[in-house]
């Protein structure tokens, strides 16, 4: 089976970090505000639910079809371009619904098109970052740091210019998607080659990548990454609110010091991939986040703070290690579609299946308007603990070559 063509060199850190940076700054720009300016304009809470809703069903369905077509047909900077440009305007019309009162139907409808556009942005922005780094171990933490310092500038932005509330945040979004784009037909396409064009219907909707799963390393990274993205999905849902009860007055700047530390984490990824065997790396994450959430049990404010700020960390000893090995140990006609495939499961199938059943579960930790917090983080840290278990059994990996 043919390979893809390799990717063209000397195409620079500087424009990948700027990716990277524009990227999560358009994200944060409407997805820190969202809630406040739809609540602003008169759209409910169920509403505002199902308008979050979109990215996660958007999940199983995109992302897979945009890794087949890199893998296979288009050339991954050239589609990433098309889609920021789509992902701008969809937003854009949102945002424009929402501001001249269309109806909960045109802003769900408008959000949920953007969504599909949007949903494969990360994996093939990895992809792309990856396929261009000769030692992606050393290399790649650095680079993802700036969509770290991204999403916190774009952040502190929208708080300056005090668009909390505006539908301004959302055109803001648009013209990072923009700029983002320009800088994606600034590089040299690397296109695949031509007789890896789809020939099936299951390889143009990127189901080509699911022979993955029979791989048992490769089993055992997507079911771990799966399992932990759903026990994760608690710290913006839970954590903000729990803080805020044990009297932290300013949750959402303590919530802040995650993103500040997986910064400065990003860059001693590198000496960590270097020194030991990702197997190490990434069980060194879940443990972190079975103690991290075995600190919120305590329920006390300054193991909580402790708490928030080990997150950044723990997300950097996971899931970059993780999107790391993908590019390592997986062919390269499937590795755009792995990405996709690791999306997929973690925003999709991970992140639904944590807001639904850990929801249930905090349900029957509250009585009346009262949380019984230790009761609901404790089962969550013992299942963590049991992952970690998990994953040093079944997982063998490759031995370190010098």
């Amino acid at each position: 089976m043919a390979e893809a063509l390799a990717p063209p060199s000397g195409a620079g850190k500087v424009p990948l970090a700027v990716l990277f940076f524009l990227h999560a700054g358009a994200m944060a720009a409407y997805t820190v505000p969202l809630a406040n300016v739809l609540h602003s304009y008169g759209i409910g809470d169920s509403a505002t639910t199902l308008v979050f809703c979109t990215g996660g069903i958007a999940a199983f369905i995109s992302p897979m079809m945009a890794g087949s077509l890199a893998d296979r047909r288009v050339a991954p900077e050239r589609l990433l371009a098309a889609l920021c440009a789509l992902s701008a305007g969809f937003l854009i019309l949102t945002y424009y619904a929402v501001d001249h009162h269309w109806g909960t139907p045109a802003v769900l409808s408008c959000m949920m098109i953007y969504a599909l556009c949007n949903a494969p942005g990360f994996g093939l922005l990895t992809s792309i970052v990856l396929s261009r780094l000769k030692d992606a171990r050393r290399e790649y933490g650095p680079l993802r740091a700036w969509a770290t310092w991204g999403w916190m500038a774009s952040s502190w932005l929208i708080s300056f210019v005090k668009a909390d509330a505006s539908t301004a945040s959302g055109y803001a979004a648009a013209v990072f998607f923009l700029v983002e784009a320009g800088f994606c037909l600034s590089l040299r396409p690397s296109y695949p080659a031509a007789s890896r064009g789809p020939q099936r219907w299951r390889d143009f909707f990127g189901w080509e990548a699911l022979q993955l799963l029979r791989h048992p390393d490769h089993r055992v990274i997507f079911l771990t990454s799966v399992i932990f993205s759903g026990l994760l999905s608690t710290f913006y849902r839970y954590s903000s609110v729990h803080l805020h009860e044990v009297g932290d007055l300013k949750p959402s700047a303590t919530m802040s010091w995650a993103q500040f530390w997986e910064g400065f984490a990003m860059f001693g990824l590198a000496v960590l991939l270097t020194r030991f065997r990702l197997k190490w790396v990434l069980l060194a994450g879940i443990l972190g986040g079975a103690l991290r959430l075995g600190m919120m049990s305590s329920h006390q404010l300054q193991w909580l703070k402790i708490s928030i700020a080990m997150h950044g960390p723990i997300f950097v000893l996971f899931y970059p290690t993780v999107q790391i090995y993908l590019e390592q140990r997986v062919e390269p006609h499937l590795r755009a579609q792995s990405q996709a495939l690791l999306s997929l499961l973690n925003s999709g199938v991970g992140n639904l299946c944590g807001y639904l059943l850990i929801g249930y579960w905090h349900a029957a930790c509250t009585t009346g308007d009262v949380v019984d917090w230790p009761r609901f983080w404790t089962p969550l840290s013992i299942t963590t603990l049991l992952l970690a278990g998990f994953f040093l059994v079944t997982y063998r990996g490759q031995k370190r070559t010098a």
